[in-house]
């Protein structure tokens, strides 16, 4: 009885084993049959390209007026009449200075100029009557003229210890305190035309000849403090001299700040662009960046058969540019449909389905 016994369980075990792998086995075809399953993609349809395709750049703004005043003559700051971040008016008074010792300057050579030019005139008469030598009556005219040229330098000292506006704008920084001496040609105030600002861009070489020089070609301005509110700019100039470290030109584009938005020099934004296309990219496509793989043979795409939904390998050639668009000169053709994201994961004749 109990060698039966030792029979029937061998039996149960050999039994049970072989019921485990066939399980694994059935385990093991479902695990390597799901690769097999579609992918999951995000398909685009393959649209024409537009005449024009936007570009976008990194900016800083910056104020297309600005000064940096300070006093033509030295002396002690009697007042400073303004504060930062207040706007001004042209011609506004900003700061003098102590004005007795030049006001004493000027007192004092109009007195001489009073008596070279009554010295003078007096000749003149002389010389009517033959009475006096022209000799004396041209050295009089010079000590006149001199007097002159002194008195209007020392008028000009004086007004030179008055500060005043250039333009009309909003004062940035001041470098003056009351009652402190401060030295001919000393940074005092800095002002800035905040109705006429700038925003500079570094442009490649590939792409700075196809900057818009004309203004219904537009740009628009957006300041990183304030994404929602674009800035309508225009093309003002690009300084050819390029920069060697970087192989960048320097472009700049006119805007005047909206009067619900506080725009400062040195804030940072974005320049979106129009870079109008050559003739030779009217056959062009455009497709997402994200959709354009490449590898040692060159750029490529996954075009997708629609009958099958495998997709195949599409070798394209780009235009070259920057932007969220790659222009695709050739490889492909309006309405085709291609991977838009994903491609990187996809292999030759893959079968995929669309990602919703």
């Amino acid at each position: 009885m109990f060698q039966i016994n030792n029979i029937r369980l061998l039996r149960f075990t050999s039994i049970f084993s072989l019921g485990l792998v066939l399980l694994g086995c059935s385990e093991t075809e479902t695990r390597v049959s799901e690769p097999n399953s579609p992918r999951p993609v995000k398909l685009i349809d393959v649209g024409a390209a537009n005449d024009e395709s936007r570009l976008r750049f990194p900016a800083v703004i910056g104020a297309a007026n600005n000064s940096d005043l300070s006093f033509l003559v030295s002396g002690r700051v009697e007042d400073v009449l303004v504060t930062e971040a207040q706007d001004i008016q042209e011609g506004q008074v900003l700061a003098r200075l102590e004005t007795r010792d030049y006001e004493n300057q000027v007192s004092s050579l109009l007195a001489s100029f009073d008596i070279a030019e009554e010295e003078y005139q007096r000749a003149l008469r002389l010389l009517e009557q033959d009475a006096i030598a022209k000799s004396v009556v041209e050295q009089r005219k010079a000590q006149r003229d001199v007097a002159t040229a002194q008195l209007d330098s020392a008028k000009k000292a004086l007004s030179d210890s008055v500060l005043t506006a250039p333009f009309t704008g909003v004062v940035a920084s001041i470098s003056i305190r009351k009652t402190e001496a401060v030295s001919a040609g000393a940074s005092a105030i800095t002002i800035i035309d905040v109705s006429s600002l700038e925003a500079t861009i570094n442009l490649p070489a590939s792409i700075v000849a196809q900057v818009p020089s004309r203004e219904d070609q537009g740009a628009l301005v957006i300041l990183d403090s304030a994404p929602d509110a674009p800035i309508q700019a225009v093309f003002k100039e690009a300084n050819l001299a390029g920069d060697a470290t970087s192989q960048t030109y320097r472009v700049t584009f006119a805007f005047s700040a909206p009067e619900q938005l506080l725009v400062l020099p040195g804030m940072n934004a974005t320049v979106f662009i129009q870079r109008t296309n050559n003739g030779d990219s009217r056959g062009a496509v455009n497709v997402p960046l994200a959709a354009v793989q490449s590898d040692a043979s060159g750029e490529f795409v996954w075009l997708l058969d629609e009958a099958d939904m495998t997709v195949s390998r599409q070798q394209v050639a780009i235009e070259p540019g920057i932007g969220e668009n790659a222009a695709v000169n050739s490889g492909l053709k309006a309405g085709d449909r291609i991977v838009g994201a994903g491609g990187a994961y996809i292999t030759e004749g893959a079968k995929v389905s669309e990602w919703q």
